[in-house]
């Protein structure tokens, strides 16, 4: 039987990975583009579910986000000029933040007022399923709609995310339910929203 010393084992190994992480850098950077322009409508569907428009599909989607949405950058936030389902005009913010498990995002949309919520989607990279991934269900984010981010005073407070049942010295329009079983998933929504939208607010009092 024919037997091979070590050296030249481990000569082939390394060349047969080298041969591989070429061909995989290769196919990474081929589907490059692909992904990119994936990822670029998957962003305009998010935005246009968050502003009332339904069932946009992909071939419609970025043709349909042109039409209605400008961006308009405020404190060094993604935000854009838009035109909500409803013919109303919206201001769309980008948030992100730390979920249980990785990162947490979205896009919340105001109303002209800049104070009331029109709508909001959140996405998560890695939260727990049937918990934590809930915050991207619509039963959670419809809990958003006509939510306020100021108090009656006029002074912004976010809107709270709080498990059901506490936090009854929070008005019902500033706070929302958290997701039960999914605390630190809440808690992330909570602060993402909290700090990110005050930067958007405080920045156009200015």
């Amino acid at each position: 039987m024919k037997t091979f010393s070590n050296r030249y084992i481990f000569l082939y190994i390394t060349v047969l990975v080298m041969v591989i992480a070429v061909l995989l850098t290769a196919v990474s950077m081929g589907l490059k583009p692909r992904r990119e322009a994936n990822q670029k409508v998957e962003k305009a569907q998010q935005i246009l579910r968050a502003a009332g428009y339904e069932n946009v599909g992909k071939e419609a989607a970025l043709r349909m986000f042109d039409s209605v949405a400008v961006r308009n950058d405020i404190g060094g936030r993604e935000c854009y000029d838009i035109r909500c389902a409803d013919g109303t005009d919206g201001l769309v913010v980008f948030v992100e933040g730390k979920g249980l498990w990785g990162p947490i995002w979205g896009y919340v949309v105001l109303a002209d007022d800049r104070a009331t919520v029109k709508g909001v989607v959140f996405a998560h990279k890695s939260e727990t399923p049937g918990l934590g991934d809930r915050i991207t269900s619509p039963e959670f984010t419809r809990s958003f709609v006509g939510k306020r981010i100021l108090d009656k005073d006029g002074n912004f407070v976010s809107v709270s995310v709080i498990p059901k049942g506490r936090g009854g010295e929070i008005p019902e329009e500033n706070r929302v339910d958290a997701i039960s079983g999914a605390t630190l998933t809440s808690k992330g929504v909570n602060a993402m929203l909290r700090d990110q939208l005050a930067i958007t607010t405080e920045t156009e009092k200015r």
